[in-house]
């Protein structure tokens, strides 16, 4: 139940959160939620948070609450809490919680049948209601219902008034509380396809001719061609637009009270858990006024102690565009393992990796409770909170060096075409795009930003002003993406690829092309053994291994592009290839994982910097 506006926008579940004594940057939010029961348990709780060092607080606001009735807006639910947290100088980020979650009572104990959304909202419209995987109706309702529409943003507009005039100067923001994860298959409540009833399949009858098609199966690379889906594209855009559309009309609710409009997203770049719609995070960037990107340290599958996930989903959201961006760190997951001790380092690390990343803001951190009774909520454990340490500096240090700029391709087209990807035991396009970042970003001269198809398709000039732009094992890419990438390089620009750039269109149809003609590949033939390669008069061995599941491409090159590690056998054919723009490798030097995993990154980095400055730096993409 972490997710709020679903798949992308995601509702943070009623987990109890954290943070430290320790000072974050100056004028930065450290936001810890906390729900009624945890206030009733504990009096002294707002003066306990303040203490510890919170700016904010993060409440929750249930329509079904606040318009038990319909038309009849009570709010003095709330005010003695939220009275009692502004008293001790906190600030509030009040989450409008209207998704349909199953409904906790003041003693935080589930009422069977009770949900976030008031009873009289279903009975009126029951032809809103979202059916699940198996055709079962469910209590999630479709945004996109007009009646529904208009039911939700009178909650809003009423809800944001009241607060704001009662808390004047006190409240951050206003979350939208949408959970419309937009999910297929295993959802965070169960085995659901949570966008589904008959007028979204008959409006999307009349844009395609057929039903939504059901995606219940995994495409992986090891395997080679994924399973094609002629309407995957088409679908991924129809379910994104939907999402956009409902979160910005709320956000425009949110906004014409004066106040700020808050969107949460669940971590991208991954097929974990099925979740899917992750490119709404590049649609409505307009919209948020603050986002929230939020990781749980697990990756559907097993526990990940990976501090650099919200620093580089950070940098991602701010080469997006959003100006305010709040990290979220959440150890739900590691707390039901009763391993949460372990995690703290990791988030006391990624909390001070994130404060580096631009237009970073604030975070919240959040699932250290004690273990309750069933359909029962705990409370916080603050000796668990009281481990936690981010010594954050106070500001960003200043590097005046001239660097040179590498944007990193991720693409989401990629991941849904490979989701459930699991073919190492990882998610294999995730690890080379994040190894990626992770080497190049901590090289001295090299200023790497991960960017989206959106920077690339809007001609963004992030993306036209980088030296180089890098494509890490992306290969499932949509034309008009590829078009670009061809414009940029014509125009001036140095691209980059670790291999497979593009090999499949957007519904997962073999298009047999890495961009050849530009990267200057003349043919390939597939190693399953490792090899041995010259580079710089130097021999270097090359290793099979798990995370290089396919072994390595032998790159034949077309006449004027040099192959700058030629297997020392046969001359003709190597790993690396050079053009005068343009750098291919045969393989993904960054997730080498044997005895010469220095090495090779080493040769990565060094010819993506020598390369990098081939470009002129005169370039303006405009692609017609």
């Amino acid at each position: 139940m972490k997710n709020l506006l679903g798949i992308g926008i995601a509702l943070l579940a009623c987990f109890a959160f954290s943070t430290t004594s320790h000072a974050a940057p100056q004028d930065s939010v450290s936001s810890i939620i906390l729900m009624p029961w945890d206030i009733s348990q504990n009096e002294n709780l707002p003066k306990e948070i303040k203490k510890k060092g919170f700016t904010h607080v993060t409440f929750y606001l249930n329509w079904s609450d606040i318009e038990r009735q319909k038309g009849n807006f009570v709010f003095s639910h709330y005010h003695q809490a939220l009275d009692s947290l502004v008293a001790n100088d906190l600030g509030l980020i009040l989450v409008l919680d209207m998704g349909g979650r199953p409904y906790l009572d003041p003693d935080g104990r589930r009422l069977k049948e009770e949900f976030t959304v008031p009873k009289w909202v279903y009975k009126e419209n029951t032809h809103a209601l979202m059916k699940n995987f198996s055709n079962e109706v469910t209590w999630q309702l479709d945004f996109s219902d007009e009646a529904v529409r208009a039911l939700s943003r009178n909650f809003i507009s009423k809800t944001v008034d009241h607060f704001s005039k009662r808390y004047p100067g006190r409240i951050l923001g206003y979350a939208i509380g949408l959970q419309e994860e937009h999910e297929i298959k295993y959802g965070q409540t169960g085995y659901q396809w949570r966008d589904y009833n008959e007028s979204t399949q008959n409006e999307f009858q009349k844009l395609y001719g057929t039903r939504q098609p059901i995606i219940n199966y995994n495409s992986d690379i090891i395997k080679g061609t994924p399973r094609a889906e002629p309407l995957l594209h088409a679908h991924k855009e129809f379910r994104e637009n939907r999402l956009s559309q409902a979160t910005c009309l709320y956000a425009k609710t949110i906004r014409d009270k004066g106040a700020a409009a808050v969107v949460y997203f669940a971590e991208t770049f991954t097929s974990h858990d099925a979740i899917y719609a992750t490119g709404a995070l590049e649609k409505v960037v307009d919209c948020a006024d603050i986002a929230v990107i939020d990781f749980n340290f697990f990756d559907g599958y097993a526990l990940l102690p990976d501090a650099d996930v919200l620093p580089i989903l950070s940098n991602y959201m701010g080469s997006l565009g959003y100006k305010k961006i709040i990290v979220g760190a959440y150890a739900e997951q590691w707390e039901r393992q009763k391993k949460t001790d372990e995690l703290i380092p990791v988030i006391n690390q990624t909390i001070a990796k994130s404060f580096q990343q631009n237009n970073v803001i604030g975070f919240e951190i959040g699932g250290f409770q004690r273990q309750a009774a069933r359909d029962q909520s705990a409370t916080i454990d603050f000796e668990k909170i009281s481990a936690i340490a981010t010594n954050i500096p106070k500001s960003k240090p200043a590097d005046n060096q001239k660097k040179i700029r590498v944007g990193i391709l991720g693409s989401t087209t990629n991941f849904y075409v490979w989701h459930g990807e699991r073919s190492t035991g990882r998610n294999v396009h995730r690890d080379a795009l994040f190894e990626a970042y992770k080497i190049l970003s901590k090289h001295p001269s090299i200023d790497a930003r991960i960017i989206g198809e959106k920077n690339i398709f809007e001609n963004d000039l992030l993306a036209t002003d980088m030296d180089a732009i890098f494509i890490p094992h992306q290969a499932a890419l949509p034309q008009n993406i590829k078009i670009k990438l061809a414009a940029y390089w014509k125009s001036g620009g140095v691209l980059i690829q670790d291999m497979r750039l593009g090999e499949f269109d957007e519904n997962g149809k073999p298009t047999f092309d890495w961009m050849h003609d530009i990267f200057g590949i003349a043919s390939i033939e597939w190693k399953t053994r490792g090899g041995i390669f010259m580079i710089n008069n130097e021999i270097h061995r090359l290793k099979t291994s798990r995370k290089l599941y396919k072994g390595h491409a032998a790159i034949t090159p077309r006449p004027g592009y040099e192959l700058v590690a030629p297997d020392i056998i046969k001359r003709s054919q190597g790993v690396i290839v050079k053009g005068e723009r343009t750098l291919v490798f045969g393989f993904m030097p960054q997730l080498v994982e044997d005895d010469t995993r220095d090495s090779w990154r080493n040769i990565f980095t060094q010819q993506v910097i020598d390369i990098a400055q081939k470009n002129p730096r005169k370039s303006t993409l405009v692609a017609k």
